[in-house]
């Protein structure tokens, strides 16, 4: 089933099929531009892909971490994009007012979602591998988003990006590129996230970056060097299905109730980081105070929520300086990249600050405070068992503090 692009030439051929659907100039001729049967294939295996993406990872994305409310609109533009895209094909070509709005509205949402979805993704690895973006990283990422949609907002007045013909067939415009280059200034930023997150140990061998990142560049690259192959969509479901593989081989390295590194992930990385002792890293281990009693008293329903919430705290507070780890109960483990003394006491500051903070804001029935250890790791001088006792009786060493300044709780219940 093609649709014709008009040339100067002969009469034209009647297009098979649908032969109402194109009424041609009798003085010139068309050449086939897009087999439409092609693109509904690719957009309903899209469709078919990304469904069942949704239907298999319903326990996953029930979870509103930052992380996975990127993950859940990633799908949600690529859906969409699949279910626009043959409509826009649809439409082209066939003269009438309404075709010709439809062709723009889709037309425009796949441009609009394209760049979300990638913003998405963007978003997605700053919050599952760093457990927070910076206030400058959102504002770029803000600003280059608002450009994006100004431009769009302008095409529809001015066509600067695509343009309809009277016959409702689309032209790309100079500004179609403008679009390609924020997909993959998106695309060059995520790798920037990655790797400061792999330099500081972040990252594990089950989440390749190349499982998002190769179907993106070269589903861009075909369409955007021949016009009527549209895999873009298609490209980004592929790319979600690669994304939601490799976080399942990471399972067993996350703690299921708080989403971040556990205890087995913590012994991956002592082991690493032994390997390596010019390594400048600091441990600090916290065990939040009276927790006992938010269990007892309120439910292990709350305490779990206390728990959560400490986790947001302390990613908030380390943000890409380092990696939070949950070793047991309601006792974690912070990996810092540095050695220096004043930027490890300025962490542990900002960590009770955000717990006061969350305290003072959050207006909940019980207040979050932890104790806190730290030593500095030297695998030169201790063995990893060292360590750990280090850091975990400097940590109640603290405890002990806490309770002595703050009578009023009662300590047999700690």
């Amino acid at each position: 089933m093609y649709y014709y692009h008009e040339k100067k030439g002969d009469t034209p051929p009647v297009p098979p099929f649908y032969p109402d659907r194109i009424r041609p100039v009798q003085t010139k001729a068309m050449n086939p531009l897009f087999n439409l049967e092609s693109i509904y294939v690719a957009n309903i295996i899209g469709i078919v892909l990304i469904v069942v993406l949704i239907i298999c990872n319903l326990w996953r994305l029930q979870s509103r971490t930052p992380a996975n409310k990127n993950l859940v609109l990633m799908m949600f533009f690529a859906l969409t994009s699949c279910i626009a895209d043959p409509i826009s094909y649809t439409m082209k070509g066939i003269p009438g007012l309404m075709p010709k709005i439809a062709v723009y509205a889709t037309s425009t949402w796949l441009f609009a979602a394209n760049m979300l979805a990638v913003l998405c993704w963007v978003r997605f690895l700053g919050y599952y591998l760093n457990g927070s973006i910076t206030r400058r990283h959102k504002i770029t990422l803000n600003a280059i988003i608002v450009a994006g949609v100004a431009v769009l907002i302008v095409n529809l007045f001015h066509p600067i990006v695509f343009s309809i013909d009277a016959n409702n067939l689309y032209k790309r415009k100079s500004f179609y590129f403008f679009f390609t280059a924020i997909d993959y200034l998106l695309v060059i930023n995520s790798l920037f996230t990655y790797y400061r997150s792999k330099q500081r140990g972040g990252v594990l061998k089950f989440f390749p970056i190349w499982v998002y990142i190769v179907p993106i560049i070269i589903g861009g690259i075909i369409q955007s060097l021949f016009y009527g192959i549209s895999v873009i969509p298609a490209s980004i479901a592929i790319s979600i299905a690669g994304i939601l593989a490799s976080l399942q081989n990471e399972m067993i390295y996350r703690d299921a109730l708080t989403g971040i590194f556990n205890r087995t992930y913590l012994d991956y990385q002592l082991k690493k980081i032994a390997k390596r002792p010019k390594l400048k890293i600091t441990g600090i281990m916290l065990d939040l105070n009276d927790f006992k009693r938010i269990n007892d008293e309120l439910g292990h329903s709350v305490g779990d929520e206390a728990l959560i919430a400490t986790t947001r705290i302390l990613q908030r507070s380390i943000n890409s300086m380092g990696n939070v780890m949950r070793y047991a109960g309601d006792e974690f483990i912070i990996f810092i990249n540095t050695q220096d003394d004043d930027t490890i006491e300025s962490c542990i500051k900002r960590i009770r600050y955000n717990f006061d903070k969350f305290n003072d804001e959050m207006n909940k029935p019980y207040k979050l405070s932890a104790s806190m250890g730290f030593c500095k790791l030297d695998f030169t001088k201790m063995q990893i068992d060292d360590f750990i006792n280090t850091i975990d009786n400097r940590m109640y060493e603290d405890k002990k503090a806490f309770y002595t300044h703050n009578k009023f709780y009662d300590r047999r219940k700690r």
